[in-house]
């Protein structure tokens, strides 16, 4: 299982940021992997809430997704887990934490398996796994811009 770990310091309360990650309809605003959310019932999201995402891997290809909130801890933390029809999976945490001076940080925490087998592992390795990297980055950066300059 792939592994990708990244953070950010935000000028902005745990609570707004939370409450904005957290905020399903907002997250193609920030997350660039997201093309779309569907079947959200839960809002706010709770413990236990389900979901239907598309995400794009590798910039380009569409997988579809079914998500389960598996801990909520408010404003410091969720746990979800998803699985896709053609038998990959994920995992994603993200926390937030209070620092000095009213800055927060924010890291995600991503486990994902490919299908496909040792191939599937190659090609993550070789492909995917630094494409996620980067959309990561792109996607902390894109939240930091919106929470911070309103932009």
């Amino acid at each position: 299982m792939a592994h990708i770990t990244r953070s950010i310091e935000i000028d902005t309360s745990p609570e707004e940021i939370f409450d904005y990650i957290t905020d399903l309809d907002r997250l193609t605003e920030w997350a660039t992997i997201v093309k779309e959310t569907r079947d959200l019932g839960d809002r706010p999201i709770q413990q236990g809430t389900t979901f239907s995402q598309t995400v794009k891997a590798a910039g380009s290809v569409e997988i579809d997704c079914d998500w389960h909130v598996r801990q909520l801890e408010r404003p410091r933390h969720v746990h979800y887990e998803a699985t896709a029809p053609d038998g990959g999976e994920m995992q994603m945490s993200q926390t937030v934490t209070r620092l000095d001076d009213g800055r927060s940080k924010v890291e995600i925490a991503l486990d994902y398996e490919v299908p496909g087998g040792i191939l599937g592992q190659i090609a993550d390795k070789l492909i995917f796994e630094g494409q996620n990297e980067k959309e990561a980055d792109t996607s902390l950066e894109n939240l930091k811009r919106i929470l911070e300059d309103g932009v």
